[in-house]
């Protein structure tokens, strides 16, 4: 199981309704709101199963992005130090550079 610690950037007006709706997802467990713009989370899923959720999540209404403050999968880990799920933390983690605007 995986464990990630998340913020969810919404447009201020949307904040209530976004909060609502993401405490009726069973994988996730909400601690209110942040400087009146994140609303603040913990996602509890098999590592594997967490884009699925964050995708979800994305797909709210006034839903600007989400950051992942941590993500933790120790228990997904054998006595080898392998990974015993496919999920690829180079894969999930990494960022695309942006293009300069200037």
């Amino acid at each position: 199981m995986a464990i990630s610690g998340i913020l969810i950037h919404c447009l201020t007006d949307n904040l209530t309704a976004v909060e609502a709706q993401v405490q009726t997802m069973e994988e996730i467990t909400t601690y209110g709101v942040h400087d009146d713009a994140y609303v603040v989370a913990v996602v509890e899923s098999p590592s594997d199963q967490i884009e699925r959720v964050i995708k979800r999540i994305e797909k709210i209404e006034g839903v600007l992005t989400i950051y992942t403050t941590y993500l933790t999968i120790e228990d997904e880990i054998d006595e080898d130090g392998n990974l015993t799920t496919s999920l690829s933390a180079t894969k999930h983690m990494k960022m695309e550079p942006r293009e300069d605007s200037r």
